[in-house]
């Protein structure tokens, strides 16, 4: 009895110990400061320097390698494919080994009766060892449950697929965001160094003014008159060069390069070109964003999923059928045979099914009906957005020709005055509004190009063609580079690579979904 007492104050210990511990202590600021410095280390571990100018082709690579939006998708991506294993591992039969200890203070004796006269037919007696061990291999398998796994199955696999059109959308996304962040980098790039000297010097000129004022050098309203138009030209200068700086701090972001790196981007020349116009037929940038866009093929993958959903309630109300089987010892030195096997089959059926069941498929069914009816909610939102991209790419092209034209006729201006600028022939605020009107029209030139480049961008996110497909090796930078590049060289050339319509869908256009 003594040993019993010991062990149930054993017990009785542990479990107060065990529930002094489930409260949770919250994490101190030292730990969150720790925590933080080795994240910061983390982020850049596997970071490899720019050591050359950076290239539009170089830009999207490293975005699709260190950006951790794309990062977290692949992971993402994995795991899903982890549980579809899991999941196929469920619909397997059950085999269970099983071991055990049996310890009794006294014998488990007992008496018998005589079912016919009543009587005591035996005095007290016992068939089983104060302790002995037992051991047994178990195997049990479902129906019922091979049947709902099968289905669940079925459904991690749809998830898996869903999980790629979601890092297909990042990709494309993390594509665009790239372009128009690289083009506005060059731009500030090339007219920073410009716009500083003309910063400080239209300073000067407002101090210089200031300074003739109180002494009485100008007429006040003459003098207040010029330094409004002074201070016009500063605050114009001072936006663009918010603009120009933050655009290196956008770009330098989306490639993960650390906040204190000199980025440097590859020089253009004056002449850059922009990428050839395409041509193409709208009805079929429209069917093929229909089939293409990553948001409408996760929605094709949900009905399915729900689908899934509606055969697996079916399933539920069938009665469960289970095969069982087993290898069974026992040292209980009276047993006459201490090894044995066993096998039999069960069938149950929960009754409640009869119920539940039915209103159960009939949620899932209007699920499978939801899915289908958000698609096509998604279908309207996705035609808008490729028409609107399209006509957005238009007009890129036309502002792009204008601003061109505008620049053009700057330069040919800039380089009449040049003589008179030699000579001092003009004021102050002269020159400086004629270099502010000059870096503005190379500004909106540089912009109109950025534009196009992001409105190019746009058209194909919108209508879901990949620059690079979602199964891209993004650990090798070098051929990461190399594929990025053929691909934006295909982007440029003026020729869109829409997919062949397959001949099954051109001429069943009304069939319904597989299940």
């Amino acid at each position: 009895m003594t040993a019993v007492k010991r062990t149930l104050a054993v017990l009785l210990a542990t479990t107060a110990l065990g529930a002094c511990s489930l409260t949770p202590e919250p994490i101190t600021n030292a730990e969150h400061f720790q925590r933080a410095k080795e994240d910061y280390k983390e982020l850049y571990a596997g970071y490899l320097p720019v050591t050359k100018p950076l290239t539009l082709e170089e830009a999207v690579a490293r975005a699709l390698k260190y950006n951790y939006d794309n990062q977290l998708a692949r992971v993402e991506t994995n795991l899903q494919e982890r549980q579809l294993d899991l999941a196929l591992s469920q619909m397997l039969p059950r085999l269970a080994a099983d071991a055990g200890y049996n310890w009794r203070s006294n014998n488990g004796s007992s008496q018998s009766i005589s079912e016919i006269t009543r009587q005591q037919s035996l005095d007290y007696s016992y068939s089983q060892e104060r302790q002995h061990t037992t051991a047994d291999l178990q195997f049990s398998w479902s129906m019922l449950d091979l049947g709902v796994s099968y289905f669940q199955a079925r459904q991690q696999g749809y998830r898996a697929f869903v999980a790629v059109e979601r890092r297909r959308k990042v990709i494309n996304t993390l594509v665009k965001e790239t372009r128009g962040a690289y083009w506005k980098a060059v731009s500030a790039q090339r007219l920073l160094p410009k716009l500083e000297p003309i910063l400080a010097q239209a300073e000067g000129a407002l101090a210089a003014s200031r300074k003739a004022q109180a002494d009485a050098l100008q007429p006040p309203l003459q003098a207040l008159e010029y330094q409004q138009n002074l201070l016009q030209v500063i605050s114009q200068l001072k936006r663009i060069r918010t603009d120009l700086v933050s655009a290196k701090a956008q770009l330098a972001a989306l490639i993960n390069v650390p906040p204190t790196s000199e980025l440097a981007l590859a020089t253009l020349g004056d002449d850059v070109q922009a990428p050839s116009p395409i041509q193409v037929d709208m009805a079929r940038l429209e069917e093929v964003s229909l089939a293409m866009r990553p948001e409408l093929r996760e929605e094709a993958y949900q009905e399915r999923i729900d689908r899934q959903a509606v055969h697996k309630e079916m399933v539920k109300m069938m009665p469960g059928v289970t095969f069982m089987a087993s290898l069974n010892q026992d040292s209980n030195k009276y047993l006459y045979r201490d090894a044995w096997a066993e096998a039999g089959v069960r069938a149950s059926y929960n009754l409640v099914n009869l119920i539940q069941g039915p209103q159960a498929i009939e949620a899932a069914e209007a699920a499978v009906e939801v899915s289908k009816t958000r698609r096509l909610a998604v279908s309207v939102a996705v035609l808008t957005q490729v028409n609107l991209a399209y006509q957005q790419y238009l007009r890129s092209i036309e502002t792009l020709e204008t601003a061109a034209d505008v620049d053009k006729v700057q330069r040919q201006i800039s380089r009449t005055v040049a003589d008179a600028n030699l000579a001092n022939a003009q004021s102050d605020m002269e020159r400086i509004r004629r270099f502010l009107t000059a870096t503005a029209a190379e500004l909106e030139r540089d912009r109109a190009l950025s534009d196009m480049h992001q409105s190019l961008g746009n058209l194909y996110a919108a209508v879901g063609i990949d620059l690079v497909p979602p199964t891209v090796d993004t650990n090798d930078l070098g051929k990461l580079v190399g594929a990025v590049s053929a691909a934006i060289h295909d982007w440029e050339s003026g020729h869109m690579p829409l997919p062949e319509i397959p001949a099954a869908a051109a001429d069943a256009p009304s069939a319904q979904p597989a299940s």
